[in-house]
Formats: C-alpha cells, sequence, structure tokens
C-alpha cells in the first residue's frame, strides 16, 4: 500500500514539476529538463513516504495500551523494513564504534551484524518500543526542571521512586552469583525491581533522551583486570556529578546538600565519607577518585548501523534518541574529568544482558515469572446488550500509561491501576471458568496483580504529592495487607518519603530504619538526617 501511494505522490509532484517549467518558460527542451523534475520530485516523494513510515512505526509502538500488542508489534516491523528498503538505511560515514573493541571477547559476539541495514522483527522492534518508553518518562519526569543538573536529579528520583532495588543481577557476575534478572530496559520498567546495576542503565538511558551525557565509572586497573564498575554520572556544564544507584541518594556535596562532582569528591575526603554508616564505611574513597575510568553505556542495538540511520528521523521529530556515538560520549566524558588519560570503554552490563537474554533459559523464565501479573486479563465491563465484554491486561495498561504521563481520568493510570485490584467476588466469578488443576496458580496471579496495582498506586501519588494518599496505599494497603511481599522493603523507603514530606519526620525515620534490602545503608542516612532535623529547634 505505501508503494502506490508514494507512486502517486510521485506521479502528481512530477506533473507539477513539470507544468512550472512550461509556465516560466524554461527554453530548454522538456526532454532535458524532465530527468531533473522527475529526480527532485523522486526525493520529495520518498522523504514524504518515509516520514509517514516512520511516523507509523513509533505510533504502533506508541500505544500498546490501546491495541492488539502483537499487531502492533508487527506493523511496527512492517514499517521500519519498508522505509529501510526506501532509504537503505544509509548513514554516511558510520562504522562500527572503536568502543566496542574494548569489550571482551565472549561479549563481542554480540556485536555481529551491527552493521546491517534490515531490521529484527524481535529485537529490533523491542529496543525502540524500549526507548519510546524511557523518552516518555523523561518528558514526563523532568517536569519544570529549569536545568540540566535539576533534571538529572529529577531522572535519578523517578529511578529510585519507581525501581524498587533488589540485588540479581549483580554488577560484575560471577560463577557463584551468576544472576537471573538479566532483563532489557523495557522489561525493568515493567517489572519495576532493579538491581543497582539496572538502575544505573535506566537512569543512564533516562539521562540520554533528555539529552544530558551519562557514563558510568569504575574503580581500580583495567590492565591489571581489577576494574569495577561504581556509580552513574551525570555530566553538567563541564562537571561530572555522581549519583549511589544502591544506597538511593545523589552523592551529597561538601556542605551536605546538592549533587558532588568527582572534582569535589576528590578534593574533600568528607565527600564520600558522607555516605558511611556506623557499621559500613563507604567503600571509595577520595583517594580512589583519581584514577576513575569512564564506561560509556551502549547496548549493541544503539551501535548499530540501522539504528543510527532511523535516530536520525525519530530524535527530532518524535522526541526519542536510539543510537549512541560512544566514542564522542566517551572523549566529552573524558573531558570533564580533565583527564586526556583516563580509560574509556563500554560497560559490558548491557552487553552481558543482551548475551543472556537471548540464550538462557533461566533468564526467560525469571522473565515470565516477574512480569506474569501484567498478563492477567480481566472484563473491562463493557459488552452489555453489545455482546461480551472486552477483555484487557489493566496492569500493562497502567504502565505503560504511566511511562507516558497519563495519569488521571477514565483512561489514566491511576483508573487502570484501581481495575487491576478486582474484588475476591470478582477473583472467584474468573476462577469458576477455570480449570480447576489451574485455579491455585490463576488465584495467586490475581493476587500478586492485586499487590502490585496497589503498590504502584502508592507510588504514583507519591510521585504527584498527594502524600496523604501514599501513605494509605503504601501502609495500610500494602505493609499491613501483605507484610512479606515483594514490596516490603520499597514500600518502607517510599513511605518513609511520604511521612517526611507530610513533616511526620519521627515516623519517616523509624520506618527507614525498617529498610532490609540492599538500600537500606542510604536508607539509614535518610533517617539520621530526619532525625537530626527533628531535633532542631
Amino acid at each position: 500500500m505505501t508503494v502506490t501511494v508514494a507512486r502517486g505522490i510521485d506521479g502528481r509532484l512530477v506533473a507539477l514539476g513539470l507544468a512550472s517549467c512550461l509556465v516560466a518558460g524554461c527554453g530548454r527542451p522538456a526532454a532535458v529538463e524532465r530527468p531533473v523534475a522527475d529526480a527532485a520530485a523522486r526525493a520529495v516523494a520518498g522523504r514524504s513516504a518515509g516520514d509517514k513510515l516512520v511516523a507509523g512505526a513509533v505510533s504502533a509502538l506508541s500505544r500498546l495500551d490501546d491495541f492488539d500488542e502483537q499487531r502492533a508489534y508487527e506493523q511496527a516491523f512492517d514499517r521500519l523494513n519498508q522505509w529501510s528498503h526506501l532509504t537503505s538505511a544509509a548513514v554516511e560515514g558510520w562504522r562500527v564504534d572503536p568502543l566496542v573493541a574494548t569489550l571482551r571477547e565472549p561479549l563481542r559476539n554480540a556485536a555481529a551484524g551491527l552493521d546491517r541495514g534490515v531490521f529484527d522483527a524481535g529485537d529490533d522492534v523491542i529496543a525502540i518500543r524500549d526507548r519510546r518508553w524511557l523518552a516518555d518518562i523523561a518528558e514526563s519526569a523532568r517536569g519544570d526542571a529549569e536545568d540540566d543538573l535539576a533534571c538529572a536529579q529529577r531522572l535519578f528520583a523517578w529511578t529510585i521512586r519507581s525501581l524498587a532495588v533488589v540485588s540479581d543481577p549483580p554488577m560484575v557476575p560471577t560463577a557463584d552469583t551468576p544472576g537471573t534478572r538479566w532483563f532489557l530496559p523495557g522489561e525493568v520498567l515493567l517489572a519495576g525491581r532493579a538491581s543497582a546495576a539496572q538502575r544505573s542503565w535506566i537512569f543512564i538511558e533516562l539521562l540520554r533522551q533528555a539529552g544530558i551525557d551519562g557514563v558510568m565509572l569504575a574503580t581500580g586497573d583495567p590492565a591489571a583486570g581489577t576494574l569495577r564498575p561504581w556509580v552513574p554520572a551525570a555530566i553538567v556544564a563541564g562537571e561530572v556529578h555522581l549519583f549511589e544507584p544502591t544506597y538511593g541518594l545523589p552523592v551529597p556535596g561538601p556542605d551536605g546538600t546538592g549533587v558532588a562532582t568527582v572534582r569535589q569528591a576528590a578534593g574533600d575526603p568528607a565527600v564520600l565519607a558522607a555516605l558511611s554508616v556506623p557499621d559500613r564505611p563507604y567503600p571509595v574513597k577520595a583517594t580512589d577518585i583519581g584514577t576513575l575510568s569512564i564506561l560509556v553505556v551502549a547496548d549493541p542495538w544503539s551501535l548499530s548501523r540501522r539504528m543510527a540511520a532511523f535516530d536520525r528521523e525519530c530524535a527530532s521529530r518524535h522526541g526519542m534518541r536510539l543510537a549512541v556515538d560512544a566514542a564522542a560520549v566517551g572523549r566529552r566524558a573524558a573531558a570533564a574529568l580533565g583527564r586526556d588519560d583516563a580509560h574509556v570503554g563500554l560497560w559490558e552490563f548491557p552487553w552481558e544482558t543482551a548475551i543472556r537474554r537471548r540464550g538462557d533459559a533461566a533468564v526467560e523464565t525469571a522473565m515470565r515469572r516477574e512480569l506474569a501479573s501484567l498478563q492477567a486479563a480481566v472484563p473491562d465491563g463493557s459488552g452489555g446488550d453489545r455482546g461480551p465484554p472486552r477483555v484487557v491486561r489493566p496492569l500493562f495498561n497502567a504502565r505503560v500509561r504511566e511511562f507516558r504521563g497519563d495519569l488521571d481520568g477514565p483512561d489514566g493510570a491511576k483508573a487502570s491501576y484501581l481495575a487491576a485490584r478486582p474484588s475476591r467476588a470478582a477473583i472467584q466469578r474468573i476462577l469458576q471458568s477455570v480449570p480447576p488443576a489451574q485455579t491455585e496458580a490463576v488465584e495467586r496471579m490475581f493476587r500478586q496483580m492485586k499487590e502490585d496495582a496497589t503498590y504502584w498506586l502508592g507510588v504514583v501519588t507519591l510521585a504527584e504529592g498527594e502524600n496523604e494518599a501514599a501513605v494509605d496505599y503504601l501502609q495500610r494497603m500494602t505493609l499491613d495487607a501483605a507484610p512479606d511481599s515483594r514490596w516490603t522493603d520499597a514500600a518502607r523507603e517510599n513511605l518513609g518519603l511520604a511521612l517526611a514530606a507530610l513533616g511526620r519526620t519521627a515516623e519517616a525515620a523509624e520506618v527507614l530504619r525498617q529498610d532490609g534490602s540492599p538500600q537500606r545503608f542510604g536508607s539509614q542516612i535518610r533517617a539520621a538526617r530526619l532525625e537530626k532535623k527533628a531535633e532542631e529547634p
């Protein structure tokens, strides 16, 4: 269909071009002028057809809550490859990024096909979908931030508030701790739970969508094989600002406020020491700062030729960034550090994820188990005399709408979260149509869906500043109703923020000190700050 339309446009434009030439009295034979007009018309028609294909692909992936998901993926794939054939996915001067050579040999296997111009029906479509979600989150989460540092702080706050911390997968896998939750960015966003490494990845991707350079910093000696990824950093106004993903805190500046820079952390030992708690000194010292390495965050899709070509269409017109010039980001980061000799490489975590997500059955099982509640479908109440009610996945819809910032109204995220909290009677009616052998599993899935929706309503209301409502969802409806759920520690962390915002500082500190998650040291620091504030006259 697109080809027919393109030819129709092409024909009309050629006719107009010839008419203009005749009216202007070109003075040359038509046979000489026609190829020039034809070429110009074909170029215009090609751009128009290409624009429509790009818009169609992006649109299909932007409203997955309103349409059949698989159908949307198929439509996006079809339009992507029509666009690819129309344009040849050409990027002048494209080459494999030189930083790919810094990866270990097993991970470089994921780089195969970077120069391919044709899109993949699976991985490429999902990668574009994930960037659509990340771009939407970056746009809504930045709010009214007036400068890049304020924007980075907003994006980090969203990351910590929205992604409950877990320990799996580790920052660096080993034989003893291989990890199983090797999820792609969109899967992390849907799950709402992330390890420190995944929080770092999502935060840096959000920075990129907001037009801010972000990198991972690493301690140790790359030549000796002791390189250890440490924290993500945002590069703003020539300074490298530090954010602690495990503690859930920006590294505080020398006066205890703002966001510390690498320069400040190197010059004042008290900056990093401020992250120490009585039973755990902070493991990175000021003396470690002078030898930091730079790890650029880019996955196999963001370094491919096809994404570089598609990025040129999407970045300005559709507000999402798909490609990364990793070497250029590394150079800018080194300049901001003031160290031309700094080691620059690719962060291996995204590449490890790509390899393990494709070929590890345990990872696939973990992903399906983690996201099972998002697949639970319920009647949406429509139908009546017109036929059977439409079946929807309210929790999936709620997540996608929250990413977009569509929170209120009958089609907003909050309404969908509420729809994902069916009554006991409604669940029993659903179970009556389930084979007896599946009843227990289905009931467990609906119970999980209800717990998830309740917790996420607490997160959404907290983000909106509706702190009383957030306290109700997080305390009474999450911690009291399901004290041993997978959201227990995250609910405490966010409940502490809500209570503090209401001026209930003693209660907030008490709740934060109960945190048993990997974020507990950051929660202790927050609690100590609140207790100090409560003591002030």
